[in-house]
């Protein structure tokens, strides 16, 4: 099989065969495979088996660092490996690895950005939405938030949302500022009589 190699940046390459990509490695390896920007090379069985160990070994290394910085949905990770850009079966291989290892775990990531957004003061509707944007499934979903999102706390966040629309519409006068803070946080998802309520009470 004939392999070459394109700039990713100045000193990391992206590995190719005619029809596929296989990942990137940096040119102090790639030298070891007499792989040149300029020049198409056949490798042997034992030299391809050989690179695909670096590039897997490499796309490890990448993966470890993006999941130092923070917790990693799956979906995130696959994406990441996507973009390196990394050959489908490394990737579904790193990932398995990574989530055997428990460095990757959707149920951890779901409560831990849960708390993060209700910290944040968003209600169910956000997170969920949220959520799904991270290929969270949505059995998860609910179970995260039946856990993390108690009555109580929903209703800490709509006071808190209602104190800042308030703020927010303060130039407004008496029944077209209450308007205006309804028609705002149902947008954000809240409900309307829920919000209209206390609204009401706060008010008083």
């Amino acid at each position: 099989m004939k392999f070459r190699i394109k700039n990713k940046t100045k000193t990391i390459f992206v590995v190719q065969t005619d029809n596929d990509i296989w990942g990137i490695l940096p040119i102090k390896i790639l030298h070891f495979f007499s792989l040149s920007p300029k020049n198409e090379v056949e490798l042997s069985n034992e030299k391809e088996a050989e690179l695909f160990s670096e590039i897997e070994k490499f796309a490890w290394n990448k993966l470890l660092n993006f999941l130092s910085f923070r917790e990693r949905s799956i979906w995130e990770c696959n994406y990441f490996l996507k973009q390196l850009p990394l050959k489908s079966e490394i990737a579904e291989k790193l990932i398995s690895k990574a989530v055997s290892m428990n460095f990757v775990n959707d149920k951890r990531f779901a409560e831990i950005y849960t708390e993060d957004l209700i910290e944040k003061d968003k209600n169910e509707k956000e997170i969920k939405q949220k959520l799904f944007e991270k290929h969270i499934p949505e059995v998860m979903i609910n179970s995260v938030l039946s856990k993390l999102l108690t009555p109580q706390k929903k209703e800490e966040i709509l006071i808190k949302n209602i104190e800042k629309a308030l703020a927010r519409f303060v130039q407004y006068k008496g029944r077209e500022r209450r308007e205006k803070i309804l028609n705002y946080l149902s947008r954000k998802g809240f409900s309307y009589w829920e919000v209209k309520e206390k609204i009401e009470e706060l008010i008083l």
